[in-house]
């Protein structure tokens, strides 16, 4: 049988005692690792705001300018109208109970957007004193009927009953009984 002889470590057990593959000169190792150090924390404290050194400020390693940073600061962060702006217009109309609640609850939506195609809220609208608003209610009612999105009538036919009474224009009227036919039809 044949004895294993051992000629002393390999440069495999030499490297990987002295912390890995590289190549350094073992009297500089120990001599300058307090150099090397205090050279790396210097480069981090200028990479990460101290102050900037000659390596920091070559043209390879761009600096970011401030409009950059408000960028991307907070990506998640709409830019433009929030989207919030409309749920919370839509949630205030959703909310009105009284005529002048819905008159200031629609306006302040209708100035920003179009009516959404909620029978719940365009019913609200119905109460609004502006009969031009109430029209746009009328006509959205509409297209509701006539694209099958409005199952249930007896809550439109009892608001068409009370809008009926309250409007005194001829135009607001010619809606009125368009939206009621409309319903008839739906009946049948």
């Amino acid at each position: 049988m044949r004895e294993f002889v051992s000629r002393g470590p390999s440069r495999k057990d030499e490297a990987f005692q002295s912390g890995g593959w590289a190549t350094r000169n073992k009297n500089t190792a120990a001599a300058g690792s307090s150099d090397s150090s205090a050279e790396h924390r210097r480069k981090l404290e200028a990479l990460f705001g101290g102050t900037p050194t000659a390596e920091s400020t070559s043209p390879r390693a761009p600096t970011p300018s401030p409009e950059r940073e408000k960028v991307f600061a907070s990506p998640r962060k709409s830019t433009g109208r929030a989207p919030s702006e409309y749920r919370l217009r839509l949630e205030r109309l959703r909310a009105a109970r009284e005529v002048n609640e819905v008159k200031e609850a629609a306006d302040a939506f209708l100035a920003h957007h179009q009516l959404p195609d909620e029978p719940d809220v365009l019913y609200r609208v119905l109460q609004h004193p502006s009969e031009k608003v109430v029209r746009e209610a009328l006509g959205q009612i509409s297209s509701l009927l006539m694209q099958g999105r409005i199952t249930n009538s007896v809550i439109l036919e009892s608001h068409l009953g009370t809008l009926a009474e309250r409007v005194t224009e001829p135009s607001t009227r010619s809606y009125v009984e368009g939206v009621r036919t409309q319903v008839a039809r739906l009946k049948k």
